[in-house]
């Protein structure tokens, strides 16, 4: 089974320092382009890790691009970003101003003198205490930030690479036991469950997590109950609703099933 290609018309872009990322943009800027297999167009669907991307510091960071196929099959690739102060950035200016004072003796004028004194140390510590609090607030939003990256990523990551196999896997079971309720064809039942049952033995070959095994270990027994009773086989995909990880991901089978019935009925004619 072919997988998908991605093609990056450039692997290192310069980067305004803290300017914030819109992965839309950065996807354009970079000239990413993922096709599926079959032609379909997969740009929507790329991936990209920021992780380990800081805006707000002058430096070279690695951002991992991915994609994944509805058949469950990945391409990755790498490019950097670099983070640097532009030419056409200014920096900030802090412009004060002072008011003029011309006193007719030199008693006002003193007095004038130190009054302004005091009110440029009250500015100065008025503005060291906001920066500070300004800095500190930056700080706790950047590592708020970078925590709520960190998980969406590990979130995005497992579906995509571990529930969203599963997904497939569920998908296709259940619209092949949907189309027997229709067609009763039990050789093209048969050979429908053979060829997802060597999908889940390839799948199982390329996950490392114990867990997710046990997940396609459920799915292949389910294959065999099915082959067993093809008449229940509808109920029997459903049964794993209430099995382990599979509620989680129950939503992404419901949308792929319509998908996988279209194609049972294509092949059929």
């Amino acid at each position: 089974m072919s997988q998908p290609t991605i093609t990056v018309s450039r692997h290192y872009l310069d980067w305004p320092l803290n300017q914030t990322i819109n992965q839309n943009d950065l996807l354009q800027q970079l000239g990413v382009h993922a096709t599926g297999s079959n032609g379909q167009d997969l740009t929507s669907k790329v991936i990209i890790n920021l992780t380990q991307v800081n805006i707000n510091q002058v430096g070279e960071y690695p951002l991992m691009l991915s994609v994944m196929d509805a058949d469950g099959q990945s391409s990755q690739d790498s490019v950097t970003l670099n983070v640097r102060v532009m030419a056409n950035q200014e920096p900030a200016n802090h412009q004060s101003s002072t008011p003029a004072a011309t006193p007719t003796d030199q008693k006002s004028k003193k007095g004038w003198l130190w009054l302004i004194l005091a009110l440029l140390i009250i500015v100065g510590v008025w503005w060291a205490i906001n920066n500070r609090n300004r800095q500190a607030d930056q700080a706790a939003n950047n590592n708020e930030q970078s925590s709520q990256i960190s998980n969406n990523s590990s979130n995005i990551n497992k579906l995509s690479e571990d529930n969203q196999k599963l997904a497939n896997q569920v998908a296709q079971l259940k619209g092949a036991t949907q189309q027997y309720q229709k067609d009763h064809d039990q050789q093209a039942l048969q050979e429908r469950l053979d060829t997802i049952q060597n999908q889940n033995q390839q799948l199982q070959n390329q996950v490392q997590d114990n867990g997710v095994k046990q997940d396609f270990n459920q799915v292949n027994d389910t294959i065999n109950e099915i082959q067993q009773n093809p008449d229940d086989g509808t109920q029997i995909v459903n049964n794993l609703k209430n099995e382990g990880d599979f509620a989680e991901i129950w939503s992404n089978v419901s949308q792929q099933v319509q998908k996988w019935l279209s194609e049972f009925a294509s092949t059929d004619n």
